[in-house]
């Protein structure tokens, strides 16, 4: 049986999947509307780093950003 912190991971882990099904990319850190999935994405790397998140969730979550677009969606601007 999955735990509440699991299905919490997974909840968030599929409204990230569908943002960047979406538009893809990672969301943008100046819409507020968006800026919880962009702190799971931070979180989530986070943890990978540290060596803390179970290889399933590893594997899912590196996915996912493997899907992201390789075009240039924005950042900084020259003038």
């Amino acid at each position: 049986m999955a735990s509440k912190n699991d299905e919490k991971w997974m909840a968030n882990y599929e409204a990230l999947k569908a943002y960047i099904e979406e538009h893809g990319h990672l969301p943008d850190k100046h819409k507020i509307e968006s800026r919880g999935l962009l702190w799971f994405a931070k979180y989530t790397r986070k943890k990978i780093k540290e060596g803390k998140l179970d290889d399933e969730k590893r594997e899912l979550f590196e996915a996912l950003l493997a899907s992201r677009s390789k075009e240039h969606t924005g950042g900084r601007r020259k003038k």
